[in-house]
């Protein structure tokens, strides 16, 4: 590479977990990355607000009174990287062929049907009110893709897709968006290198060529960005930020759309299926104590809904410490229970650190100590991701250290706590056991008015610290670590970074 192109690259380093880019199979997170610069959506977010949809795709839309149809009017300067129009037809495409590829993404679709009602106009038809569909059509599964380019390759969007479509593989190598970049080349175990698209509509970005680079090392990344081999490095903790100075550098903080909890099972052979015990266990941690070791940005959790969503709750509604009171619940338990000690084991992944680069270890014996000071034995039992998370799945865990990056940025995403759902079944939390809650679960679902949800998802969230066996531990620090050449660096909790909305410093 010349000297003048290393200039106009963007290097990006971090820990791939990377996959597939085909929009309708796309499901990790440097891949959403990846196909965010490559596909436009109909909706987008601009800097970090986070709870506003703005146009992308769609110039403009609205929505039926009951919330149960989206009209979306496309914009007519958008084109594909081959200079053709986008076009209505190619949103139902690229939509049916989610739902029928049947992937890890195609339950987005389910309960919706797509339609276009012309050209440039999409309609889109819920089962029941949904008031998130735009938030949600900002993920990169709901990427357009040029329709008669995937066909050609092999793409369909019919009911057989998920064993008739070939397109994978050629969207692997190439791209059929109409995004600010295009592919150049793509492995999911080195590096992913992108070229600005002269067809696209907007602003060319201010770096033509990207490479995002796979580089575990979170010190390697450190001393990349360091050195200026590399721009941006994503994987920094806030702890590794402590004392990092220096007129070359920028660090960005931005707050999780998730939040570190403690599922605690109500399975009825436990001594958690005691109300007391469950609220011992919640007064019982030193959540500050948490929040020191996440390092500097992290805040304690209000509520099992992260802040940033519509319903996200004051520091007036989170649980303060109290280790007295505690203890007394302890006591109380093992009276009424007949038991001379209590004792629980905790899980979690002992090589999980996609979570701000949280180290899930060192906060398992922080929990320890705090409930052992309260008369809770707990012993710690680590193992791998995918073993660890497989017995939460399956309802073996008594204590369980786990985050839920919601797939979407709207509040509705989180309702998988609710009991009943599929979050609340691995701790035995059926709707019945509270149906209270439940009622409160379903006004949430069924509200379409902005001040309606709020008033319904800020009911159900302090329901939920209420009687939810869901302790919200932490909201962490996302930290981003660039050179100051690069300029506007919002953090994206969805696809990390917008490229394409990156500037450059020629100073």
């Amino acid at each position: 590479m010349s000297v003048e192109a290393a200039r106009h690259t963007l290097v990006v380093d971090t820990a791939f977990n990377a996959k597939s880019i085909d929009p309708a199979r796309v499901y990790q997170p440097t891949d959403y990355l990846v196909d965010h610069a490559l596909y436009e959506t109909l909706t987008t977010y601009r800097g970090d607000d986070l709870r506003t949809p703005v146009p992308g795709l769609a110039a403009s839309w609205s929505s039926s009174g009951d919330g149960q149809s989206w009209t979306f009017t496309l914009r007519e300067d958008a084109r594909f990287s081959d200079g053709t129009p986008v076009e209505a037809s190619d949103v139902v495409f690229s939509f049916d062929r989610l739902r029928h590829v049947d992937a890890s993404p195609a339950y987005l679709m389910a309960g919706i049907t797509v339609e276009a009602e012309d050209a440039r106009t999409v309609v889109l038809t819920t089962e029941t009110p949904r008031a998130d569909v735009p938030a949600m059509l900002v993920t990169p599964q709901f990427g357009v893709l040029n329709a008669d380019a995937v066909r050609a390759h092999g793409g369909t969007d019919a009911k057989n897709a998920v064993t008739e479509d070939k397109a994978e593989t050629w969207l692997n190598r190439a791209s059929a968006g109409s995004g600010p970049y295009r592919l150049k080349s793509y492995s999911n175990s080195s590096q992913i290198v992108l070229e600005a698209n002269p067809e696209y509509a907007g602003d060319a970005p201010a770096y033509p060529r990207v490479i995002i680079r796979n580089v575990p090392s979170a010190q390697q990344q450190l001393l990349g960005v360091q050195s200026g081999d590399s721009q941006i490095a994503l994987d920094i903790s806030a702890l590794q930020t402590k004392g990092l100075h220096g007129d070359n550098l920028t660090v960005d903080n931005s707050r999780a759309a998730e939040v570190l909890y403690l599922a605690v099972s109500r399975a009825k052979n436990l001594p958690t299926a005691s109300d007391d015990v469950r609220k011992a266990i919640r007064l019982g941690i030193d959540y500050e104590g948490l929040v020191e070791i996440a390092g500097p940005g992290s805040t304690q959790a209000t509520g099992i809904l992260p802040t940033v969503f519509t319903g996200g709750l004051g520091k007036a509604d989170a649980v303060a410490h109290d280790p007295k009171a505690a203890r007394a619940l302890v006591e109380k338990a093992k009276r009424e229970q007949g038991l001379k000690k209590i004792g629980l084991t905790l899980d979690y992944a002992s090589d999980y650190h996609r979570l701000a680069g949280l180290d899930y270890g060192v906060m398992a014996q922080r929990i320890q100590s705090d409930l052992g000071k309260i008369g809770i034995t707990v012993t710690l039992r680590p193992s791998p991701t995918s073993t660890s998370l497989q017995r939460y799945v399956d309802g073996e865990t008594q204590l369980a250290l786990w985050s839920y990056p919601p797939d979407y940025l709207d509040p509705q995403n989180v309702l998988g706590f609710a009991p009943g759902d599929f979050l609340s079944k691995r701790v035995h939390w059926p709707a019945k056991a509270a149906p209270g809650l439940a009622a409160l679960t379903k006004k949430a679902y069924g509200s379409v008015d902005e001040q309606d949800r709020l008033t319904a998802y800020t009911a159900w969230n302090r329901a939920m610290n209420e009687d939810g066996p869901f302790v919200p531990l932490l909201e962490p620090n996302f930290v981003t670590v660039a050179s100051s050449e690069v300029t506007g660096l919002v953090r994206n909790p969805l696809y990390y970074l917008d490229l394409a909305a990156l500037g450059r410093s020629e100073g």
